[in-house]
């Protein structure tokens, strides 16, 4: 990476993973660098390894947790013995369902607070359940536009 545009992209996008997803500093680093390098192409463990400059346990812990994550998949070339590492066809409609699957507990949990409230607390403040009444909408409004943007994207891909 010598464009500086790209590497400014790459140390936010890297900064965004680590923060969001609690990625380590090197996973973030490495699916941030599939993101910004291109989505088909696909790099071996020692590319990788040299690339960063770290060890080959760092880089091996690291693409295991990208693998359990799905941000990444692995593959092997017939004939040759490398495995190779490319960011996941499906990895944003894996992101989407992660943050909908959220979303969704969210809507839950604070349900269970409010009734638990309700029940425990006789002089529990009205304003409050208006309050996450409001609130519980707008994430509900958000679950049925992820839930879209999903089957969107999904259709997209079965016409690939």
């Amino acid at each position: 990476m010598k464009c500086p545009k790209k590497i400014e992209l790459f140390e936010e996008l890297a900064a965004h993973y680590k923060e969001v997803y609690k990625l380590p500093p090197l996973a973030a680093k490495v699916y941030s660098f599939f993101l910004v390098e291109t989505s088909s192409k696909e790099y071996s463990f020692d590319e990788l390894v040299e690339k960063f400059q770290v060890s080959k346990s760092s880089m091996s812990s690291t693409l295991h947790l990208l693998s359990q994550y799905d941000f990444v998949s692995q593959l092997n070339k017939l004939g040759d013995r490398k495995t190779y590492y490319k960011i996941t066809p499906q990895h944003l409609t894996i992101r989407l369902n992660r943050i909908k699957r959220n979303l969704e507990q969210e809507i839950l949990l604070t349900d269970k607070l409010i009734q638990f409230h309700k029940k425990e607390s006789p002089n529990f403040n009205q304003l409050s359940v208006d309050k996450v009444k409001i609130y519980t909408q707008h994430l509900q409004t958000s679950v049925k536009g992820l839930a879209t943007t999903i089957e969107k994207i999904e259709k997209l891909n079965h016409t690939i």
